[in-house]
């Protein structure tokens, strides 16, 4: 995964089974790492201010 890529949130085990459901995502940047499990900002209907870790996206289309 890398900045550009568009992404589904996918949830994780802890979550609601629809607290996501087909919401989509732009990497815009990674961010950090969460226990080794990279963290990546994500622009989601106009905001800018999601982080989510790498094992809760699934690319849908990455850039060239």
């Amino acid at each position: 995964m890398k900045p550009g890529d568009l992404v589904r949130i996918i949830p994780d085990e802890y979550d609601e089974p629809d607290r996501y459901d087909g919401l989509v995502g732009l990497i815009l940047a990674e961010v950090g790492h969460q226990r080794l499990d990279p963290l990546f900002r994500l622009l989601v209907n106009g905001n800018a201010g999601w982080i989510m870790p790498e094992s809760c996206l699934e690319v849908i289309n990455e850039t060239g």
